[in-house]
């Protein structure tokens, strides 16, 4: 991707996978705070847990976000299919090992794929 801003740093990464379990609302919560705190990231609003599930019945899952001081974390699933997305923005470096184990890990995951977004 051509940088249109070279001087501000930001890393983009999205982590998709399968679960071999479900999740709930606590859960999720403990996850997206402890992702904050294993990548160093300062919490200024969140998490907040949301589900889609009253509203739709083609999609139906948790999602959660948390807004850091270096930006923020999104996080969806489909409980149908235990299959999650997770899309960080930062503006400081991430290490993209720690995001992988630690996800690995938290959502004992069966199959995992990533892209960080890389600048021109």
């Amino acid at each position: 991707m051509r940088n249109l801003m070279p001087e501000i740093q930001r890393d983009r990464l999205i982590v998709e996978g399968f679960m071999v379990w479900g999740i709930c609302e606590e859960f999720l919560r403990s996850f997206l705070i402890g992702l904050s705190e294993a990548l160093g990231m300062r919490i200024i609003a969140g998490p907040f847990i949301f589900s889609p599930d009253k509203f739709s019945l083609i999609h139906r899952g948790l999602g959660g976000f948390i807004a850091w001081v270096e930006s923020g974390v999104a996080f969806y699933s489909w409980s149908d299919h235990k299959f999650f997305t997770l899309d960080i923005y930062s503006c400081k470096a991430l290490n993209v090992q720690v995001v992988l184990d630690y996800v690995k890990r938290g959502l004992k995951c069966s199959d995992i794929v990533w892209q960080k977004i890389e600048y021109e």
